[in-house]
């Protein structure tokens, strides 16, 4: 049939194909983070084209996220029953002789062996654990010595069957100044904050009842969800005033902090210590507190749990001396944020949000971070501000009458808020109690006073 060549002029050019597509490698990296895995092992199975172009780019794998993985999921009835016996890995039978360790890595495990077959394992640099209980002190130990593996930064947050011991006696290990040179791959540990969510209900039916390899890739794949591509322009919790960053079951005197400064500079964490802070405010630290320290771990600094922000103290604007300064301080003194970058490089797993004043000109950005031992009594739970020990000093306030009346319900000691506002450098306004039961008289308790003064209020 003949065709006019001016028909064939004019016609639409073909849409660019996904292969065509996925060949850029430019495109192809910006694209890859936002799929999970699911869908890239569906690709692989698509076509032969697909497979060599996503299993022979290393890129494709760098970061895997293993979190919502149904292959790695323990059913709930194993963890409470595991002498059970009558169910199956891999269509064998449960070993009588298995460890608890190798009984609840035996899921990740098959995982591993999935993406070891794909020759693609040595290429994730970034491997995300959160939530799995799988996850066991002897499968971290393989993940940070077998050659197999190359994972620069690793995430573990609430994998309930991690032996903490075992796991702080391997990173000290890891970090002995008698280390051969170039070791430990290992640059960075995610395991203190808080994950968003939980995936394990993600397991269905057919997974459970037909083990981990069950079909080639498919147990590898999460739900159909976005990830962020790196840390945005929003303020992170730990350089906003937000409180608490860090699981309360950390804020107590634990082996972790010799740990944490065992590692330092070594392997980061999305934690930091209490350093700058603490000293700061050592002179004045409360009697209850200075005598906890003195009898736990004395000279080893504690965990720091609370973030401030940004803005120093309350009364002189002052930062605590020292406090890191991004641009200035080493990268060893701040911590992990997420989601982890995609490049796995640790300067921009710790490299904090930018941070602008109203006209648009960009700050510097400060860490300001404290144990709950250095805020008793000078720290708001409400506005988080905080003050410094030449602005409040607790123990040497003359206004202890104030504590009497703020006990009473009337309030009816408090000064005016002209009084209030004066400013540290105002003699009868240092002598003031600034916090009573976790507000600042300054501010917040005065709001929740006023709120609540009438009919069934707070004070009503």
């Amino acid at each position: 049939m003949y065709i006019e060549d001016d028909y064939l002029d004019n016609s639409p050019p073909l849409p660019v194909s996904l292969l065509d597509l996925l060949s850029n490698s430019l495109v192809l990296d910006h694209i890859v983070p936002y799929l999970p895995l699911s869908s890239i092992f569906a690709l692989v199975r698509s076509s032969r084209v697909f497979r060599d172009l996503l299993l022979k780019t290393p890129s494709v794998f760098r970061s895997v996220d293993l979190s919502k993985c149904s292959g790695a999921y323990v059913p709930p009835d194993l963890l409470t029953g595991i002498d059970s016996g009558g169910h199956s890995w891999r269509a064998e039978r449960i070993d009588e002789n298995l460890t608890e360790d190798e009984f609840y890595a035996g899921p990740l495990r098959g995982v591993f062996w999935n993406l070891r077959r794909m020759h693609v394992l040595q290429s994730v640099q970034i491997l995300i654990l959160d939530n799995l209980a799988s996850v066991t002190s002897d499968l971290i130990s393989d993940i940070v010595f077998t050659p197999e593996y190359n994972i620069r930064i690793l995430s573990i947050r609430r994998c309930g069957n991690v032996n903490q011991a075992k796991l702080q006696q391997l990173l000290r290990h890891l970090c002995r100044p008698s280390r051969p040179e170039g070791t430990p791959r290992l640059q960075g540990l995610y395991y203190f904050s808080q994950p968003a969510s939980t995936g394990n209900h993600l397991l269905n039916d057919t997974t459970a009842s037909s083990g981990v390899t069950f079909l080639d890739g498919a147990q590898l794949g999460t739900i159909p969800c976005a990830k962020p591509l790196s840390n945005s322009a929003i303020t992170d919790p730990w350089y906003s005033p937000t409180g608490k960053v860090i699981d309360k079951g950390f804020g107590k005197r634990s082996s972790w902090e010799e740990t944490l400064q065992a590692c330092y500079g070594v392997i980061s964490f999305d934690a930091v210590l209490c350093t700058h802070m603490h000293t700061d405010m050592a002179p004045v630290l409360h009697a209850a507190s200075q005598d906890y320290l003195q009898e736990h771990k004395a000279g080893i600094a504690p965990m720091a749990t609370i973030s401030l922000g940004p803005d120093g103290c309350a009364g002189c604007g002052r930062h605590p001396q020292g406090a890191p300064v991004w641009g200035e301080s080493d990268i060893s003194e701040f911590p992990l944020l997420w989601p982890p970058p995609t490049n796995a490089k640790l300067i921009d797993a710790v490299r904090p949000p930018p941070r602008f004043s109203e006209n648009g000109k960009q700050l510097k950005q400060r860490l300001i971070v404290a144990c709950s031992w250095c805020l008793t009594n000078r720290h708001c739970e409400s506005c988080h501000r905080w003050w410094c020990a030449d602005c409040y000093n607790p123990k040497k306030s003359k206004k202890w009458s104030d504590m009497e009346r703020l006990s009473t319900l009337g309030l009816s000691y408090l000064p005016s808020l002209d009084e209030l506002r004066n400013g540290a450098g105002n003699d009868d306004y240092e002598e003031h109690i600034k916090v009573f039961n976790g507000l600042c008289v300054q501010n917040c308790l005065v709001a929740e006073y006023m709120a609540g003064a009438g009919e069934g209020g707070m004070w009503g």
